[in-house]
């Protein structure tokens, strides 16, 4: 289901739409238009390379905002819209609500959506918790369309977001013939739609630490073993530091390598209770 925001103007709906159309297709993220049909809508795709999500930014050539006759007539439908899957992340949404408060300010364009009781003027927190509200609603009435996949905590996604945009900068300014820019792997078992976030380790290499991880893998060649990352801190914190500028992102220095693969080796951790198996980020929602 497509979850929309659409934009109007107040007293008149003339606004520049090829100042519009030029900002749209500025972000690098933006596809050129597509024509549904002769004289149908223009569509600006957008797709976040990172994150693999889209949104699309639709310019029709008639109304598009159901039930207009029960606003005031003071707001006229510009006849333009963002829709995007109602089950996408929050993290997502903040993100798409980026450019929608710029296309607001330059254009003067207020908000409607169909859970508003009104139309707004751009208010990011009032927005996000109605989409918020509304995914909830919808994953409520229809169970099933969530059931198959797997839930991690809203925080804890945004976190997992957050560091996949900012890896491929520790990329470029980390010796990484020395240092490990560790990405996520994602664990599930069978009888929960809960997801684990996890990174793998060599047990040889310095490695970035990235926010959120519930287990660690190491897999040295010889020892094959899911630890708990919270029992991993409660013994090793010491050997791990926060890298100026990141936030909640740490770093093991190859210094500490052996002394943490020695204790990965020798102390005593908790087992799992289930089989974990490997899952795509993209089978992973917030809900």
């Amino acid at each position: 289901m497509e979850f929309r925001f659409y934009f109007l103007k107040e007293g008149t709906r003339i606004y520049e739409k090829t100042d519009l159309i030029t900002y749209l297709v500025a972000n690098p993220n933006i596809t050129p238009s597509e024509r549904n049909g002769a004289s149908g809508p223009l569509i600006y795709t957008y797709h976040h390379h990172i994150l693999n999500f889209e949104a699309k930014f639709v310019m029709s050539d008639k109304a598009v905002i159901p039930h207009i006759e029960k606003l005031s007539p003071k707001y006229f439908d510009v006849n333009f819209y963002v829709e995007f899957d109602v089950l996408l992340s929050d993290y997502a949404c903040e993100i798409l609500l980026d450019i929608i408060e710029e296309i607001c300010k330059r254009f003067r364009f207020l908000v409607f959506n169909q859970a508003l009781e009104d139309v707004i003027s751009f208010r990011r927190p009032y927005l996000i918790k109605t989409f918020s509200s509304w995914k909830r609603a919808y994953a409520d009435r229809y169970p099933e369309a969530v059931s198959k996949f797997n839930n991690l905590d809203p925080q804890a996604l945004s976190m997992v977001y957050s560091y996949l945009q900012k890896r491929k900068r520790l990329e470029l300014t980390m010796d990484n013939e020395k240092i490990v820019i560790t990405n996520y792997i994602f664990l599930h078992t069978d009888k929960s739609r809960s997801a684990y976030v996890g990174i793998k380790w060599d047990g040889d290499h310095g490695f970035i630490l990235p926010p959120a991880v519930d287990i660690l893998l190491l897999d040295d060649g010889k020892v094959l073993r899911y630890i708990p990352m919270a029992e991993i801190m409660s013994k090793a914190e010491k050997l791990f530091q926060p890298i100026d500028g990141y936030g909640d992102i740490q770093l093991l220095e190859p210094k500490y390598a052996k002394k943490l693969h020695k204790i990965l080796c020798k102390e005593k951790f908790a087992p799992l209770a289930a089989k974990l198996d490997l899952l795509s980020i993209d089978n992973i929602l917030d809900i």
